[in-house]
């Protein structure tokens, strides 16, 4: 066997130290030896944050919209925070058991916009329902006694 034949050059290691980049052969198409192994880079950090194959929850980011709009909704009678914060806290839910069931499928960030969705929707839901049960006890006493209705407003000029 020929020297060449017994030592080709594809298989020959580069010395780094030389500062050298590796040229192509005359009659070969690839460089002397192959790149180094690389890894892949961690999960959850492929594709801007996104796991690989990951998806957001369909519903995460409506719930976290409604859940926030859901808090000042409460001063409007009380109806369109709980409206609003029903809907939130459905919909939250609905998408933390999706998660829960194929946590791998989905991203953490959806889940965590999901999870907060869900809890505004519950806090705007209970302040609607005090809110609501407010403004029925002081229409309900208006109608019981009304000269004690009259009496406080008049009292406030």
């Amino acid at each position: 066997m020929s020297e060449e034949q017994e030592k080709p050059q594809e298989n020959q290691p580069i010395d780094l130290s030389k500062n050298e980049i590796p040229q192509p052969n005359a009659g070969n198409t690839g460089f002397a030896t192959p790149p180094p192994f690389q890894q892949p880079p961690p999960f959850g950090q492929f594709g801007g944050g996104m796991g690989m194959g990951q998806q957001n929850l369909p519903n995460a980011t409506a719930s976290l919209v409604l859940g926030i709009i859901a808090l000042p909704a409460c001063c409007f009678y009380g109806i369109f925070g709980l409206i609003f914060g029903i809907i939130a806290w459905v919909l939250g839910a609905g998408d933390m058991k999706k998660y829960q069931l194929n946590p791998t499928f989905y991203t953490e960030s959806s889940y965590k916009n999901a999870k907060a969705g869900k809890i505004c929707g519950m806090i705007a839901t209970i302040l609607s329902v005090l809110f609501i049960a407010i403004v029925i006890l002081v229409i309900v006493g208006a109608i019981a006694n009304p000269a004690a209705y009259d009496k406080f407003f008049k009292g406030m000029h």
